[in-house]
C-alpha cells in the first residue's frame, strides 16, 4: 500500500473518532434518560402526525377521482367500461358512497355501485355540479345533502376524450366522518386528547362525539351559551393555524370542562379543512 492510500485511511479514521467524541459528549444523557415530549409541544407533534395522515387520505381519494377520469376520457362516460372505472372508485376506501360520470349538463351518465344506479339520466342541479360544468377545473364541495340521501362531500375532475374535447366530469361522493375516524381514533388511543375537523363555515366534519357531526358550530343553538367556542370558530375560518381555549361538555352531554385546542389546515383544490387536537386543561 502507498502513502497515497494510508492518508485517506488516516483520514477516515480520525473524522470516525473525532465523530465519536462529539456523540458522546460529556454533560448529553443518554437517549432513553431524555424526557418524554408533554404539555403543548405534544399537542402540536400530534396533531402535526395526524394531520398528514388525514391530508394523505383525503389526496388518495383525489388520486382515485384523477386516475378515473384520465380512464374515462379513452373508455367513454357510459358503459362496461365506464362502470368497471367508477367500481375502482367505490372499491377505493370504505367511506365512498357512489362514483358517478356526468355529461355536460349534469345529466348522470354512469353510476357506481348497483345502489347509486337509480340517479342514471336525472339531472343533477347542486351548487358543486354547476361549479365544475361553469370552470371545468376540478373541485372538491362542502358537506351537502344528496340526492340519494345522507350527507356528503364529493370531489369533482372533468373528464376530457383523446383530443382535449371536455366530454362530462367524474364525481366521487364520500363520507368525511368515514374518512378521518379511523385515522383519528388511531392518533387519538392512550392519550388526553381527541380531534375535530370543521369546514370553514365552521360546520363540523367529523368529532369524537358522533353527535355533534354536521352541526354548525357558528349558527347551532347547542354553542350559543358558549361564546369562546363561537371567538375560536371565527378565529379558524380566517386563519390556517392557531390556538384557543374555550369551555364545553366533556365528550357527549355531561359536565362542562374547560379545553384547549390547536389547529392546522388540511385540504384540495382551494378547499380547507381545520384540524383541530384538542385537550382538557
Amino acid at each position: 500500500m502507498t502513502r497515497f492510500h494510508v492518508i485517506p485511511l488516516l483520514v477516515v479514521g480520525a473524522i470516525l473518532i473525532f465523530g465519536a467524541g462529539c456523540i458522546q459528549q460529556p454533560g448529553v444523557p443518554p437517549m432513553d434518560t431524555i424526557p418524554p415530549v408533554t404539555g403543548h409541544e405534544a399537542m402540536l407533534l400530534l396533531l402535526d402526525d395526524t394531520a398528514t395522515r388525514m391530508q394523505d387520505a383525503l389526496s388518495g381519494l383525489d388520486r382515485a377521482t384523477a386516475d378515473a377520469a384520465d380512464a374515462l376520457g379513452t373508455t367513454g362516460p357510459s358503459g362496461p367500461g365506464a362502470d368497471a372505472v367508477l367500481g375502482r372508485i367505490v372499491a377505493a376506501h370504505p367511506a365512498v358512497l357512489t362514483a358517478i360520470t356526468l355529461d355536460r349538463d349534469g345529466v348522470v351518465l354512469a353510476a357506481e355501485p348497483d345502489g347509486a344506479k337509480v340517479l342514471l339520466g336525472r339531472r343533477l342541479d347542486d351548487s358543486a355540479v354547476t361549479q365544475a360544468i361553469a370552470t371545468r377545473n376540478p373541485l372538491v364541495s362542502d358537506l351537502f345533502p344528496l340526492a340519494q340521501g345522507g350527507d356528503a362531500v364529493v370531489i369533482i375532475h372533468p373528464v376530457f376524450s383523446p383530443d382535449g374535447t371536455n366530454t362530462g366530469m367524474v364525481s366521487t361522493a364520500f363520507v368525511p366522518h368515514d374518512l378521518l375516524a379511523p385515522i383519528a381514533g388511531d392518533a387519538s388511543g392512550g392519550t388526553s386528547c381527541t380531534f375535530m375537523v370543521i369546514q370553514t363555515d365552521g360546520r363540523i366534519l367529523y368529532d369524537a362525539d358522533p353527535g355533534q357531526v354536521g352541526r354548525g358550530t357558528l349558527d347551532d343553538p347547542l354553542y350559543e351559551d358558549f361564546p369562546e367556542i363561537l371567538a375560536i370558530a371565527r378565529q379558524a375560518a380566517g386563519n390556517r393555524t392557531g390556538f384557543g381555549t374555550y369551555s364545553f361538555y366533556s365528550t357527549g352531554p355531561g359536565k362542562i370542562v374547560q379545553k384547549e385546542t390547536f389547529w392546522t389546515t388540511i385540504g384540495l383544490h382551494d378547499i380547507g379543512w381545520r384540524v383541530m387536537v384538542i385537550r382538557e386543561s
